[in-house]
This record gives structure tokens, sequence and C-alpha cells, in this order.
């Protein structure tokens, strides 16, 4: 059986998990060991199914307590070939597996795919996963979506996609010029504008997959769920179910996809 939870995402901490036939594995840990570990025992995720935690980039709310989670958990950090994660992590990890963006991950019938986004950080990825017949896309901390992100989205029908600024929020907020120009540029992060504008081009594509679609990463200052609603109300084509996760907060992931295409 196929389950999966944002386990918490937004601007200080994210973490996904993702599970099928008793196995899984995590994509980021920017929350303590402990606080993944509690997260995970509430939503009944076994601590011992987990094989592998895959990271897509350096910044720290993403990678915080990946050093104390994978070495008490005692499983490899998959992270790109060239990705220096030792010299962000004194002490370095349990383990470290290279991958390339391209090259399939295997492992207990699971094949994770990474891919490059676009920020403002060395080999950032992003990951497409096929487990138990069903098919998952991870797309968040990028400026862009580039066309091979496209035939990633496409491909997905459970997509995790960043909605992370409202742009308004954005320009009239207290942030430095800098900040708010690196956000909202081709290496920063994805607004809301530009997630809906991707789940229509979606909707206008006959070959897309897409039938769930978690909007993730949302930011403290620039973004809220009223805010994402609101302009999902008034501007959205794409007819799928979809679920805004808040800040911070775990949204478990639902079954129904699986159990009515008998996926297991």
């Amino acid at each position: 059986m196929i389950r999966y939870a944002v386990l918490g995402s937004g601007s200080n901490a994210n973490s996904y998990i993702f599970e099928n036939d008793g196995v899984s594995f995590i994509v980021d840990n920017g929350f303590s060991c402990r606080e993944c570990l509690r997260r995970m025992d509430e939503l009944g995720f076994d601590p011992e199914s987990v094989r592998y935690i895959f990271v897509t980039h350096l910044h720290s709310d993403h990678i915080r307590g990946i050093k104390v989670l994978s070495k008490k958990l005692k499983v490899p950090v998959v992270t790109h070939r060239e990705c220096r994660i030792d010299t962000h992590l004194k002490g370095g990890v349990y383990k470290k597996l290279p991958v390339a963006e391209g090259e399939i991950f295997k492992f207990n019938g699971i094949e994770v795919t990474p891919f490059f986004t676009s920020h403002d950080v060395p080999f950032a990825l992003g990951f497409f996963f096929k487990m138990g017949g069903g098919t998952f896309a991870l797309i968040t901390d990028t400026g862009e979506i580039s066309e091979d992100i496209y035939s990633y989205a496409r491909q997905a029908e459970v997509l995790f996609l960043e909605a992370n600024y409202n742009e308004q929020m954005l320009k009239a907020g207290s942030y430095p010029e800098d900040l708010k120009k690196r956000i909202a540029s081709r290496e920063g992060h994805l607004s809301n504008h530009a997630a809906i504008r991707l789940m229509n081009r979606l909707h206008l594509d006959s070959l897309s997959r897409v039938e769930r679609v978690y909007f993730c990463h949302l930011s403290k200052n620039n973004n809220s769920p009223e805010i994402l609603q609101e302009q999902l109300n008034s501007s959205l084509q794409w007819d799928g179910v979809y679920t805004i996760c808040p800040r911070g907060e775990m949204c478990n992931g639902v079954e129904h996809l699986c159990l009515e295409k008998g996926y297991r």
C-alpha cells in the first residue's frame, strides 16, 4: 500500500515521507531528529521502515536535522554527486550515496529520478518517483519551470508543488530589496501565480496525468493559505483535487488514488 505525507513545509523546515509496502524514504529534513520522529509517529510511519534520506539542496530549512536523523536511523543520505553536504553538516552523515540528474535510483521496487531545479544553490534537485504503480513529483525551491521539470510534472499523478509567495505581498513587504529580487528571480522560488500557471498548462495538456496536488513551501511573511486559496478560486482552471499545506503543519497523504487504481 502506498502512503505519503508532508511532514512539514515552509520557510523554517521541510520534510516529506513516502512509503510502499512497508518500505519508506524521506526527502529532506529541516526539523530536529526528535521532531521529525514525533511527526512520523503521529502519522503512523515506522522509523524502521526508512531506507534512505534524499536531499534536494543544502539550505538549512531542508538539511538542518539530516545528520542526526541519518545516524539515529543508520540510513544513507542520497545527494547529487557534486553536492558537498559535509561542509554544511559538521561531522557528516551516517553514509553518503551519490546520484546524478536523470539517473534512476532503484530500491525495493521504488524508482527515484532526480532532476535539476533552478535555485540559488549549486546542484539543487527535485525528484520524480515511481512506486506501487503510482507516479509522484516533488517540485519546490525553483524560480522557474523548465521544460525538463515540466516533463516530470506531467508524468506525475500526485504532485508536490511550491507556491511560495504572493507577488503583491512580497513587493509591499519589509524584506530588503536584494532579498525580494532573489526570491522573485529565476533562481528563487515559485510564486502562487507561477504555480497556478503550471497547473493551467497541465490542464490543457492531454498527456498530463496529474490528479492530485499538494501546494507547499508557503512563505511565512509573503503568503498564507487564505491568500493562495483566493488566487486559486479566481485563476485555477485545472479541476483535480488539491490540498494547501499550511506552513509547518503536517499534510497526510490521502490513499484514495491508490485504492481506486488498485495500487499495491
